[in-house]
């Protein structure tokens, strides 16, 4: 792949804020800042709005970079993937930098790829301005780092290479959530719906409450909707009985999250003990270090004070109260997250059990006060509906191997993403060309 290399400015080598024609009073798709996930390198629209005259303006498949903190040292850079019923233009918020490749110049794949070098993010953030806490990227200011610019076709390649990662990695994470939804889906139908108990009242004739009238109908028009075995339906009763929560399976209890599970609530230890070097255990803070299953935003603790084991379900307790996460290892807890696991030992019910308190999680957000939290003797004290032991052990045991899958795929993304964080800067600095890196892919792909 032959060519020179050469070294542009960055707003010569790329379009930084391109004009884009939007017409005022039109509505037009939106992005705001919260849509942007570090671990995600496109963004979609966040809903349609009204176009006024304010906000940043790009086309399908520009960069949207934030310019200000801590929004950009959090890495909030990705691309704009329009909606199929919109692939027009749109506009977001005020605080994005919108960069697209320059043509002749740069591709723009390669562009994006660019944005995304450790080195131009550092060169960026060190520009920031402003008063402490909402510093700002000058636009203007990228015109002091110089970057290097391969021939289009050597550009193009780079970005195939780097964005075949992303896509396996996109692909891993839309299995994942899949593969929670149909767990998540199990539970609701067996601990929050009561469709076995309502199957079952059907069969025994006996009266179903109001509650659950919608449900009887369906499964009375389609009996062999819900799909369980007979031997799986025996184990759940046939009847309902009034309880303070309302009506819930004969033979099942009204108790508490801390009668049924045990809970470590976190405790914060000094600053100076982290690090981000890997020394000691890893340490989540609060919702921040949140992913879509386990937690990804990594600093170490030497000494830490509170620990969660591996499948501990995590959450957050501190603004906002009830994020779920899940404990990839024994890591140190902070005052924002909560440990807890069912006093059977279970992983998966646990987890599911701990996401469909969503409502009783909400009414500890703030009310009047800048920041909800839920402590320990509240937490310990929400309702929580008991089932038999058996079902919860038969729940772990359908549910388990999903949740394994889960782990697996996501073992395979943070190997992935390792390979892509550290092929970058070496492919777009020179380092590496495309030639060396074909082996390299071939043992993570």
């Amino acid at each position: 792949m032959g060519g020179e290399w050469r070294y542009l400015p960055f707003t010569e080598a790329v379009r930084v804020n391109p004009r884009v024609a939007l017409n005022r009073g039109e509505t037009y798709p939106f992005v705001d800042m919260q849509s942007l996930d570090p671990s995600k390198p496109t963004v979609s629209p966040s809903g349609s709005r009204v176009f006024t005259g304010g906000g940043s303006r790009f086309e399908p498949y520009d960069t949207l970079m934030a310019r200000i903190t801590p929004c950009l040292e959090n890495g909030k850079i990705a691309r704009y993937v329009p909606s199929e019923e919109n692939d027009g233009p749109a506009f977001g918020s005020t605080e994005f930098i919108v960069i697209r490749g320059r043509e002749g110049v740069t591709d723009n794949d390669f562009a994006f790829y660019l944005t995304r070098w450790s080195e131009f993010r550092s060169f960026a953030i060190a520009q920031m301005s402003g008063s402490s806490g909402r510093q700002r990227v000058p636009a203007e200011s990228l015109a002091g780092f110089e970057v290097p610019v391969p021939p289009l076709p050597e550009q193009r390649a780079i970005a195939h290479i780097l964005g075949t990662l992303d896509d396996k990695i996109e692909l891993n994470r839309k299995m994942n959530e899949t593969l929670e939804a149909m767990a998540q889906a199990l539970f609701k139908s067996w601990f929050v719906d009561f469709d076995p108990v309502v199957v079952n009242a059907l069969k025994a004739s006996n009266s179903i409450p109001d509650k659950f009238a919608e449900r009887a109908a369906h499964y009375r028009e389609n009996p062999d909707a819900l799909g369980l075995p007979e031997h799986i339906l025996r184990l759940f009763p046939d009847r309902f009985v009034d309880s303070e929560l309302g009506p819930i399976p004969e033979g099942w209890e009204v108790a508490t999250i801390g009668a049924e599970f045990n809970l470590t609530m976190g405790q914060s230890p000094p600053s100076s003990t982290y690090n981000e070097k890997g020394n000691g255990l890893p340490f989540f803070q609060g919702r921040r270090d949140f992913g879509f299953r386990y937690p990804s935003y990594r600093v170490y603790c030497t000494v830490p004070t509170r620990i969660a084991h591996a499948g501990d379900t995590l959450v957050s307790v501190r603004a906002p109260v009830g994020d779920i996460n899940m404990a990839y290892e024994t890591c140190c807890i902070g005052r924002g997250v909560a440990a807890i696991r069912h006093k059977s030992g279970s992983r998966s019910y646990t987890y599911y059990a701990m996401r469909s308190l969503g409502e009783w999680f909400k009414s500890y957000e703030s009310e009047g006060t800048v920041f909800g939290a839920i402590n320990k003797k509240q937490f310990q004290s929400l309702p929580s509906i008991a089932p038999q032991p058996d079902l919860v052990l038969l729940f772990e045991e359908l549910v388990y191997p999903l949740d394994e899958n889960i782990r697996s795929l996501e073992e395979e993304i943070r190997t992935l993403s390792r390979t892509r964080d550290t092929l970058l800067p070496k492919l777009i600095s020179g380092e590496l060309r495309v030639p060396d890196v074909e082996k390299i892919l071939e043992d993570v792909l």
